[in-house]
């Protein structure tokens, strides 16, 4: 059985404070490329026409992309994208093999001077995606040859996959219920930060266990989850939280307005940080995915339902005889990885190791025995007293000593159950 704290004081004060982080982007000026592109060509390069043709039908994450990446390959040509376009068009009507290749070598060139400042080929394949994305986006014909582009794959940095103890620590230390909720998103049900922007009130069911499914921002693929009591416990403490909200509305919101992807990451980049696990290469926010499929294979999950919660497969219906049996599948699935990947509520346990709700049970009440036998005896009460009166009794201390805390003493239980406070030595 999960039992949940009840909020003090300092966490409602937080809560209702939310860290104000960044916000959708806008057009504003928010990256030195964009600043320069604009000093340079006189104005933002969203109001360019061959711009706005090539974002007109993309996701608004891979428009925003584009304002990002763009304006540093046209500083890099000298020209404006207007004026690329322009010259494309000339050029694939040139008889002239030099003219008619001339933005295929300029493209490997800055690519290559990309490589050469130290970007990695996986960023540098994502950036001439976006360029010839660009040009496809205007006309089919404007279509970039990039195959003899040869880009390293090799990961600077190697994939790190956090434990479950380090987890429940990140989890630990956010300190308010919307970030813990995006911890418990990302790392229980694997989305990337990009998947948690989009997300609106009401996608997300609020019981335990529910099923639910959305497409995958960057691939368009389905995905399949299931709301853990985790999520399901955070998800109803920020909505009340955050009061009345209306259905499609931004669910991540902070003080400036919805949220985007790369707020999303800054959130849970600052609680590496802060956490103290900022020192092992290659965790970052995305890490928590990856973590995720690891405890699937552990907990020996069916290898076709894993993909399918990952995101990485659709249409599999057909193979368990219609959509309530796949979802029969999902739930049991997560169920049986909800040990390996538990943040608030059982202690992880092995494969090898089987426990049921009773013997759990069994044990919850046997620690809380313990505890009120060590309460009584250090602070030398009859023994007529009732378990709910020494639990009263035990809250009401603890509610004290959190206070003096908060205030800056320094709380020791003595040896006669009293308790002595000081302030630290400054």
């Amino acid at each position: 059985m999960k039992t949940q704290k009840s909020p003090t004081v300092r966490q409602t004060f937080q809560e209702s404070e939310v860290p104000p982080h960044r916000c959708i982007s806008t057009p504003s000026l928010h990256s030195t490329s964009r600043q320069q592109f604009q000093k340079k060509f006189g104005r933002p390069i969203e109001e360019y026409d061959s711009v706005k043709r090539a974002a007109e039908s993309i996701r608004e994450v891979t428009r925003q992309n584009y304002y990002r990446v763009l304006p540093g390959y046209f500083l890099f040509l000298n020209e404006s994208p207007d004026q690329v376009i322009e010259q494309r068009r000339k050029d694939i009507g040139s008889e002239n093999y030099e003219e008619a290749e001339r933005y295929e070598r300029k493209t490997m060139a800055y690519a290559n001077a990309l490589l050469s400042k130290g970007q990695s080929g996986r960023g540098v394949s994502g950036t001439v995606g976006r360029i010839q994305g660009f040009f496809a986006n205007n006309s089919r014909r404007y279509s970039l040859d990039m195959r003899r582009l040869k880009l390293p794959k090799a990961r600077k940095v190697q994939k790190y996959s956090p434990s479950n103890e380090e987890l429940r620590h990140l989890y630990t230390i956010a300190d308010c219920s919307r970030d813990r909720l995006i911890v418990a998103l990302m790392y229980q049900n694997g989305l990337a930060p990009v998947d948690v922007s989009c997300l609106n009130v009401g996608d997300l069911p609020v019981e335990e266990w529910a099923y639910y499914e959305k497409s995958r921002s960057k691939t368009g693929e389905i995905f399949r989850s299931v709301v853990t009591p985790d999520i399901a416990y955070e998800l109803k403490t920020y909505l009340k939280i955050r009061g009345n909200t209306s259905k499609g509305e931004p669910l991540f919101v902070g003080r400036q307005g919805p949220l985007d992807n790369q707020a999303i990451s800054g959130i849970i980049s600052e609680l590496i940080e802060k956490s103290g696990l900022g020192g092992n290469n290659g965790f970052k926010p995305t890490s928590l995915r990856d973590a995720l499929e690891d405890a699937l294979v552990e907990a020996n999950v069916n290898h076709k339902i894993k993909e399918a919660l990952m995101g990485h497969v659709s249409n599999i219906e057909h193979e368990y005889g219609g959509q309530n049996k796949l979802i029969v599948n999902v739930v049991e699935a997560m169920k049986k990885a909800y040990p390996f990947i538990t943040l608030n509520g059982l202690t992880r346990i092995s494969t090898d190791q089987h426990v049921s709700k009773e013997e759990f049970e069994a044990m919850q009440k046997e620690v809380n025995n313990l505890k009120r036998t060590v309460f009584r005896l250090a602070h030398d009460y009859p023994s007529a007293m009732t378990d709910e009166e020494i639990d009263k009794e035990m809250l009401e201390e603890e509610q004290a000593t959190e206070i003096l805390r908060k205030a800056g003493h320094v709380v020791k239980l003595e040896k006669d159950g009293s308790f002595s406070k000081s302030k630290p030595n400054r």
